[in-house]
């Protein structure tokens, strides 16, 4: 397929997953398709944001988490990747588990959210959420705004009642929870990727809670004192990048062509080469040093939950004051 020198506007997350499609990814399409990519970088809350406030010409292409696709599929903002199998055969590979919301999205890598402990800082690992959070002694929280904030809230509200975590749970039990046991232990909100980084392997925090598996692979590459805490009790918390088309995309063509070479098995293999993830096209194999790391498997991903999205977009901005009141 030759795109003529079409322009394209892509809208990435942060940390590695930036960094993996900027090169090789775009480099590659730009010469293959022929186009221009033009990125931008947004965590999943401020990609769906642009799409609101520019609903007739939205970025083409959008990276975010399962949680932005929920509810940009609600929104009817997406055009079905499955309806184009011509442009995305790729697709037709993807573990069904990871086609989302009748096939307006894909996830292209898989693992987890999760704490990270500085492992020079603890005793001994914590093997549940409500260990961890009530021996920690120096936590960075993860800011509300992004995805894990209200994550973090459900697993207390998880804890506190014992229901599941995927089911709408009794927050005031949870923010209460917290507050009595976790609360006293927060040091700091990190404000990005990099400072919390260094914070935990400086020894300035001993816990990133929550945070993602895959901004610390190169930690656990470079040998830094760093555990990330997979599967911890009651539940690990499932992540899935994805990508989507929006249905208004200038430049329809150029966003299925970029969607299906994020979903080919040489872009996963070389994303879990370099960020440390999972695959989910049937066709890619996971890297082994990935693999030693924890990557989440397609099978170990059965074992992890998504909290319920509709739950947190409807509550969002109340949880948010009181969330920001107590960290």
């Amino acid at each position: 397929v030759d795109l003529g020198g079409a322009d394209a506007a892509d809208m990435l997350t942060a940390g590695a997953t930036d960094t993996i499609h900027k090169h090789p990814l775009i480099r590659r399409e730009e010469e293959k398709y022929n186009l221009s990519i033009n990125t931008s970088t947004a965590v999943t809350t401020e990609q769906l944001t642009q799409i609101e406030a520019n609903p007739e010409s939205p970025p083409d292409v959008i990276i975010p988490d399962v949680i932005g696709i929920e509810r940009a599929s609600r929104n009817e903002w997406l055009e079905p990747l499955t309806d184009h199998t011509d442009l995305v055969p790729a697709v037709e590979n993807i573990y069904d588990k990871f086609v989302h919301y009748d096939g307006v999205a894909a996830s292209w890598e898989v693992g987890e959210v999760l704490p990270v402990i500085n492992s020079n800082e603890w005793e001994s690992t914590p093997t549940s959420h409500a260990e961890l959070m009530r021996n920690a002694d120096s936590t960075a929280v993860v800011p509300f705004s992004w995805s894990a904030g209200p994550y973090l809230l459900l697993m207390a509200s998880s804890i506190a009642t014992g229901e599941p975590f995927d089911s709408r749970l009794d927050v005031d039990a949870g923010f209460d929870w917290l507050e009595e046991n976790f609360a006293p232990n927060v040091s700091s909100e990190y404000g990005g990727v990099a400072s919390a980084k260094q914070q935990l392997a400086s020894g300035n925090v001993d816990t990133l809670n929550l945070f993602w598996d895959y901004m610390v692979f190169d930690m656990f590459e470079n040998d830094q004192p760093i555990d990330p805490l997979f599967r911890l009790d009651p539940t690990g918390i499932a992540f899935a990048e994805s990508v989507a088309v929006t249905r208004n995309a200038s430049n329809m063509d150029a966003a299925l062509v970029y969607a299906n070479e994020c979903l080919s098995p040489w872009f996963q293999e070389k994303a879990s080469e370099k960020m440390g993830s999972g695959v989910t096209n049937e066709n890619a194999s996971t890297n082994e040093t990935a693999l030693e790391f924890g990557a989440t498997t397609s099978d170990e991903f059965d074992q992890l939950s998504f909290p319920d999205f509709r739950y947190v977009w409807e509550n969002r901005d109340s949880w948010s004051e009181r969330y920001n009141a107590l960290f």
